[in-house]
């Protein structure tokens, strides 16, 4: 199937950018029913604004293509910065070029954006450090990272950058990463021969014909995944990926169990003091077959029929025992404690004290 384009002009602010949107519709005589991809491509450049104005129109493209980050003012008084961004359907292919500057990514703006995403960067020319987590990269040029949109993160241009990212949604990395694709980040330095392979598909992206001719964003994001893959090692750095999500659940838990006394936590509470987003703290659960809050009940539970059987107890309630591991209505508790050990419990603790 053929396309043609047609240029619209964006203003941001007071000044005009240069910035196109260039929708891709079929010719006519296209067939009816036929899947169509949403196809757009966008330029946007810093040198056509004031200086006053860079900082400003910066901090808005970096949030309309990558989504929130909280940037810092740069220090140069004369800072440039372009970005070309190409989508076609949910993959989004972006070349960007700035001067030192630098941002961060909170646990607030991940918990902000709606969509989940994996972005794979490459690059080019100058230099970046990237942290995310604990974990900190230089990043130099045919240096290739792998981020999701589920992790706080920050980075700092250390010299005139030049880079392109191919970001697609998470969820697609299931199939290729079954046991770690929500927790997958890593970087792959430009000597191995298999990242070569993933940089030398990544520049051909932003080449000006090659770009042009993309028909099927499935077709691509595929061919992106394997080549990633194939760079990571394959079942090699899944199972490492799946140790490094092993680690984070376990200090999730070990904040739980610190905190069950607390009849105020919350799912939410847990993601904010651990650095990650809701959607993936559920991520973490759903592998053991439970939920944030079950395992918050089970653990209290736990707690509750360890004093309940322990003689040093008996001077305390039952309604005692259950607040004091966070549980607010002693009805509830006794519910609860029912349906998990099959006595109430009063129950437990007389047939304990009878067994003595």
């Amino acid at each position: 199937m053929r396309w043609s384009l047609r240029p619209t002009t964006f203003l941001c602010c007071r000044h005009q950018l240069v910035r196109c949107s260039v929708p891709i519709k079929p010719r006519k005589g296209a067939h009816r029913g036929h899947v169509v991809s949403i196809h757009s491509i966008s330029r946007w450049d810093s040198s056509v604004l004031p200086q006053e104005d860079r900082y400003a129109a910066w901090q808005h493209m970096l949030k309309s293509t990558w989504g929130s980050w909280d940037v810092q003012k740069p220090s140069g008084p004369d800072f440039q910065a372009s970005i070309s961004s190409q989508a076609v359907d949910a993959l989004r292919i972006v070349h960007c070029v700035c001067d030192p500057c630098s941002a961060t990514r909170g646990c607030g703006a991940v918990t902000k954006d709606a969509a989940d995403d994996v972005t794979i960067q490459l690059v080019l020319s100058g230099s970046e450090r990237f942290a995310i987590e604990d974990r900190r990269t230089l990043l130099t040029p045919g240096d290739i990272l792998i981020w999701t949109s589920l992790k706080a993160m920050r980075f700092e241009v250390v010299e005139r950058l030049a880079k392109v990212s191919v970001t697609i949604p998470l969820a697609r990395l299931r199939g290729w990463l079954p046991n770690s694709w929500h927790s997958m980040q890593a970087s792959l330095p430009h000597l191995s021969p298999s990242t070569g392979l993933l940089s030398a598909f990544m520049r051909q992206l932003v080449d000006a014909d090659a770009s042009a001719s993309i028909q099927s964003a499935d077709a691509v994001t595929e061919v992106m995944l394997g080549l990633m893959v194939n760079a990571l090692g394959g079942d090699l750095t899944d199972r490492e990926a799946s140790s490094i999500r092993h680690q984070q659940l376990q200090a999730v838990k070990r904040f739980i169990e610190t905190h069950l006394d607390d009849p105020d936590i919350k799912p939410a509470q847990v993601a904010a003091a651990n650095r990650i987003s809701l959607r993936y703290l559920h991520a973490l659960f759903e592998s053991e077959g439970t939920t944030v809050q079950q395992h918050i009940i089970q653990r209290r539970l736990d707690r509750c029929r360890r004093d309940l059987s322990n003689p040093a107890m008996r001077h305390r309630t039952v309604t005692e025992i259950a607040f004091a591991w966070g549980f607010q209505n002693s009805t509830h508790f006794s519910r609860r404690f029912k349906a998990a050990y099959g006595q109430s419990p009063t129950e437990h603790r007389d047939l304990l004290v009878v067994q003595a």
